[in-house]
């Protein structure tokens, strides 16, 4: 209901038809004057657009500020996680563990140290061994090859070189009989000859230990060679022993002189032994494994 001016009469509006009804002070309808409600005033079009495109901008301004000050945040927030992890990471977390984490982590690397401890000795005790065990072999090598070199030398497989004596017969009879040859021979090995060689001129026989000597003087065979006079006998050994073995009263120099040889003795820091003998293969003898 809307009053003009102090007026008491009221206009009212049935729903219905939308038509207006006047009514007096005292509540009469009064037909047929119709009245329309008051007008506001509009807003001017530009001040409507003006107020939208400002309002517009402060609301973006809004927006824009708050993203990036949640980016910001953000950013802030990753820092701070990635600090963190690192700080864990390089053990500075064990400043605020608890007692009792530290300890669960101390008995673990106590075990941890006891088990490295425990591989470190046992390999300690596999190297030791292999050691020990490369020792021993290595001296049975040795040893082995030393044994090889002496029975080679003594077998006559290869030459030799050393101090000794070199005896020389002068037989112009020629009277020097093949026992009177093996007499030498043995005296010298007894007297600790290692090696021994029978030259004359042209040849040369290498004394091994199944060395035979048969013909007569003049012309003796031995081992398939034959030798004829002036003999020269190479000995290696201790040049003083050997020589004292050929001067021993009845031994093989009283031999020598008996069948009207001459027998010389000169010692010698070192003698050369070159001659060889071939190795014959054993039927029966085999060696023991």
């Amino acid at each position: 209901m809307t009053r003009h001016d102090g007026d008491e009469a009221s206009v009212s509006q049935d729903p219905a038809d939308g038509a207006t009804e006047s009514r007096d002070p005292q509540g009469r309808a009064q037909h047929g004057r119709h009245e329309l409600p008051a007008r506001r005033p509009r807003p001017e079009i530009g001040t409507v657009r003006r107020t939208g495109l400002s309002g517009l901008a402060r609301g973006g301004r809004s927006r824009l500020a708050f993203g990036l000050l949640a980016a910001l945040l953000c950013l802030l927030l990753g820092i701070a996680i990635v600090t963190q992890v690192r700080q864990n990471e390089s053990g500075d977390s064990l400043e605020t563990a608890r007692p009792a984490d530290l300890l669960v982590l101390l008995d673990s690397l106590r075990q941890r140290e006891a088990t490295l401890n425990a591989e470190v000795s046992e390999l300690q005790n596999t190297l030791n061994s292999l050691q020990a065990s490369g020792n021993n072999d290595q001296a049975a090598i040795q040893a082995a090859q030393a044994r090889l070199a002496a029975l080679s030398i003594l077998a006559g497989a290869v030459g030799a070189t050393g101090p000794g004596v070199t005896v020389t017969i002068d037989d112009p009879g020629p009277g020097v009989a093949p026992e009177a040859m093996l007499d030498v021979i043995n005296e010298l090995r007894a007297a600790g000859a290692e090696a021994i060689e029978v030259n004359d001129a042209h040849q040369s026989v290498r004394v091994g230990v199944d060395t035979w000597v048969v013909g007569t003087p003049g012309s003796l065979t031995m081992d398939t060679k034959t030798l004829s006079p002036p003999y020269s006998i190479l000995a290696i050994g201790d040049p003083p022993t050997l020589a004292a073995a050929m001067n021993i009263p009845g031994g093989a120099e009283d031999s020598i002189k008996r069948v009207g040889a001459r027998m010389s003795v000169r010692q010698a820091d070192r003698v050369d032994i070159t001659a060889l003998r071939q190795p014959k293969p054993h039927q029966y003898a085999q060696p023991v494994k």
